[in-house]
């Protein structure tokens, strides 16, 4: 059984703490895969506002009814939401279906990436844990996003150089559920599948094969009786690598 102490630290800021796990101690769990998309960021809290800013402007700029282009901008992401292809998947694509001035296009989506780099935020606990590295564990990001996205969503809280390694959809090119997200890992680290720890808020899509292949899983956010544990906030996370051992 792994030895885990919490230490407290005193700042300016006030007394906060952090998971310490004794070096000597070798952990049952070597790696943590983590989904992005809320899991560690807020994403569906507000990704609608962003969309909403980009839609609206275009609308403006072609003096059309904004209601009428956002919901033919939903009818066409209705039927890609089942797409199997990354870049079907993208605002620039689904956009490009019911606008089809390309410069209108581009300029909405920096607008939207504007605005979700300023809206987006971490969830609960994600900073406090991410804090201190477990000496010893991998920490890999596996998400559907590509490069710039997760640029976006991770740079801002300096969270993107926490990773070992992240598997997105720039290097995979298919969207999850997919084994390779977790190949790629298992292969550059040489990991055994069963000492590897699945955190998502989709079972199906984040920790289904990874249990299958016989690793422990966490759903965060919501009751699935199918994931080993779960996790309204990451300061948990530690209690739960306490568990495991």
């Amino acid at each position: 059984m792994a030895i885990m102490e919490e230490v407290k630290t005193s700042s300016d800021e006030g007394e906060s703490c952090f998971w310490h796990i004794d070096d000597n101690i070798t952990l049952m769990i070597k790696a943590i895969f983590f989904d992005q998309d809320n899991t560690l960021v807020n994403t569906r809290e507000v990704a609608g506002e962003t969309y909403r800013e980009a839609i609206n402007w275009v609308a403006a700029q072609k003096k059309i009814d904004s209601e009428k282009l956002f919901a033919d901008w939903r009818e066409i992401l209705d039927t890609l939401k089942n797409s199997k292809k990354p870049e079907e998947r993208q605002f620039s694509y689904s956009l490009s279906r019911v606008v089809k001035e390309d410069d209108l296009v581009e300029d909405a989506v920096a607008i939207q990436k504007k605005r979700l780099g300023g809206v987006i935020q971490l969830n609960a606990g994600v900073e406090e844990f991410f804090k201190k590295k477990i000496d010893g564990m991998k920490y890999i990001l596996m998400t559907e996003d590509f490069d710039d996205q997760i640029e976006i969503k991770l740079s801002k809280f300096g969270l993107k150089e926490r990773f070992d390694l992240i598997v997105g959809s720039s290097n995979v090119g298919l969207m999850k559920p997919n084994i390779k997200f977790l190949e790629i890992a298992w292969e550059k680290f040489g990991l055994d599948p069963k000492e590897c720890l699945y955190v998502g808020d989709n079972f199906e899509k984040d920790c289904q094969i990874g249990k299958d292949n016989g690793g422990k899983t966490i759903i965060f956010g919501k009751d699935d009786i199918r994931a080993d544990y779960r996790m309204d906030d990451f300061t948990e996370l530690a209690g739960i690598l306490k568990i495991l051992g």
